[in-house]
């Protein structure tokens, strides 16, 4: 194993996990193009290679999904839209100093 530093300010980890309608899930609930929106909204603001956006499985925190948890200033966003982006964008401006 080879211990590294991220090289990244922060790193958003976006729940896909789906349950197929059987139990309440962020993959189920979520938006699919949240991701993709994110993304270009990271490249579009300069940040690419400071913040990264990824999918994730289960966060363990269904109930109040979709989710996001942001690292590594430990930020949990709950009941996330496509709308919030502007507002993610925002946590994103004060948590890598821009």
């Amino acid at each position: 194993m080879i211990k590294k530093e991220s090289p990244y300010k922060s790193h958003l980890f976006i729940c896909a996990k789906s349950r197929d309608g059987k139990r309440k899930s962020c993959g189920d609930l979520g938006n699919p193009e949240l991701k993709s929106v994110l993304k270009d909204a990271v490249k579009d603001r300069g940040w690419k290679g400071q913040v990264r956006v990824s999918e994730s499985s289960c966060l363990g925190v269904c109930e109040a999904g979709p989710n996001i948890m942001i690292y590594p200033q430990q930020i949990w966003l709950a009941d996330v839209s496509i709308n919030d982006v502007p507002e993610i964008m925002n946590t994103l401006e004060e948590c890598i100093g821009e």
